[in-house]
């Protein structure tokens, strides 16, 4: 079943999420709504791309995906909508959207308004209306002729050394880079390596999950989307290894 998926930083004790879905059921959207997460960093695009490229193909083909993302009180010259890998996705033109699809998709549009709108639910929800009656973009929004884009933070490597970055961390104090196990695995390849968490904390291998180390130990392993992770198995990485975000993590051939 297609949902209706909201990622943003609004917060947890936030009165936006509750407007906007007072509106939602005012408008009678009927769509199951699941709330991804309120707790993006303000402002932050990149974690929210981040987050939203790991979780949307979970959800069935036709769902629809809002990001709202430095979106409340900051002017816009409008709000586009992109249907990529059988998803729709609505946001701010503020370059979130080009995180996630990368800078050559070019299939945008316009979604129409009036004038600027503070509240996103007078600008996506009467578009979502729309778009449930019919899911032909060219029918129903104006392709857009340039938008705001942003370029991604991608690992650099040379013959010795991986660089990634942190790009968010989770409740835990797991911290999530951008390094991909593809791209691990072809600079790896069958040479023996190390993984440079700290100053004086070094991982050597990958693990399956975390029976695989003792209880304070230091891990790495793939999460389910494919992405590397440096955590301490009940305890926090970002504090004790200081692995907060946009902190880099270093893979080494040895």
């Amino acid at each position: 079943m297609s949902v209706l998926t909201f990622l943003s930083d609004f917060g947890a004790d936030s009165h936006y999420m509750a407007s906007f879905r007072g509106a939602m059921y005012k408008a009678k959207i009927e769509l199951p709504f699941i709330e991804i997460t309120s707790r993006i960093e303000p402002f932050d695009i990149v974690e929210a791309a981040y987050l939203s490229s790991m979780v949307f193909s979970d959800f069935e083909d036709g769902s629809i995906h809002i990001l709202a993302t430095n979106v409340v009180a900051t002017s816009y010259k409008g709000h586009l909508v992109a249907k990529f890998n059988n998803h729709y996705f609505l946001a701010p033109d503020n370059g979130i959207l080009s995180l996630i699809f990368g800078e050559n998709f070019n299939n945008y549009y316009l979604i129409p308004t009036a004038s600027y709108e503070q509240k996103i639910q007078n600008v996506y929800l009467p578009f979502i209306t729309k778009l449930l009656q019919n899911q032909n973009l060219d029918e129903i929004a104006r392709k857009a002729d340039k938008i705001d884009t942003k370029t991604r933070i991608h690992p650099v490597r040379d013959d010795k050394e991986l660089r990634g970055t942190v790009l968010f961390v989770d409740h835990f104090g797991n911290s999530y880079t951008n390094i991909t196990k593809d791209e691990f695995e072809s600079f790896v390849s069958d040479s023996d390596f190390k993984i440079s968490l700290s100053r004086h904390s070094i991982v050597e291998s990958i693990s399956n999950n975390y029976s695989d180390v003792r209880e304070g130990d230091p891990i790495c392993y793939f999460s389910d989307h494919g992405y590397l992770v440096a955590a301490i198995k009940k305890s926090s990485a970002e504090k004790l290894l200081n692995l907060r975000k946009y902190k880099p993590l270093i893979v080494q051939k040895v």
